[in-house]
Formats: structure tokens, sequence, C-alpha cells
């Protein structure tokens, strides 16, 4: 498998289980956070919304810019 086929196929299993976890929250809202609980949560404070987009800004340096 070409190195393509497999950053295809890891986006998808990231795909798959970002999907999987929308409706695990859909289907038992009482013991599953959302995800816009989830972000909420973690950038709560403003170190935390700092690392954030820091790390943000590192995985599209890295990943994205070519």
């Amino acid at each position: 498998m070409s190195d393509r086929g497999v950053i295809l196929l890891g986006f998808g299993l990231i795909a798959a289980a970002a999907l999987v976890a929308i409706l695990l929250t859909r289907l038992r809202r009482d013991s599953v956070a959302s995800l816009g609980e989830t972000i909420a949560y973690l950038t709560g404070t403003r170190t935390t919304r700092i690392i954030a987009v820091l790390i943000w800004a590192w995985l599209g340096w890295h990943f994205l810019a070519r």
C-alpha cells in the first residue's frame, strides 16, 4: 500500500471513530459528554485555550503545509 493509501485509510478510521462517538452521544446522553461539552471543558481556561491553538498550529504546519 502506498503512503497516500495509508494516510487516507488513517483519516477514514478517524472519521469512522468520530462518527461512532457522535452516535454514542446521541444514544446515551446521560453517560457520554457531547463533543461541544468536551471542547468547552478542555478550553475552559486561558492556558488550555493557548495550548489548543498551539497544538492546532503545529498540526497544520507539519501535516497540512506543503
